[in-house]
């Protein structure tokens, strides 16, 4: 999240008053975690995610912290 926050919302042009720059870091944020597809999330945005993991746990009874699907490994997404 780091190098696309860099590359994208510090690239454009932001306000220079801090309730203005809240406003659009907010949403930018927002977009991110509620309707960006994250490769490492296999195609889902990270609420859809967290969602898809509480549903799966909640169905085999695991303890809600335990991942039940293996995470897809970095060198694949290259």
């Amino acid at each position: 999240m780091r190098r696309t926050f860099k590359d994208e919302f510090y690239t454009r042009p932001l306000p220079s008053r801090i309730p203005e720059l809240q406003r659009e870091l907010d949403a930018y944020l927002d977009d991110c975690n509620r309707e960006r597809p994250h490769r490492a999330l296999n195609g889902l945005s990270p609420l859809e995610y967290l969602a898809t993991v509480q549903t799966i746990n909640a169905a085999t009874e695991e303890p809600l912290g335990k991942v039940v699907e293996e995470p897809v490994p970095l060198e694949s997404q290259r």
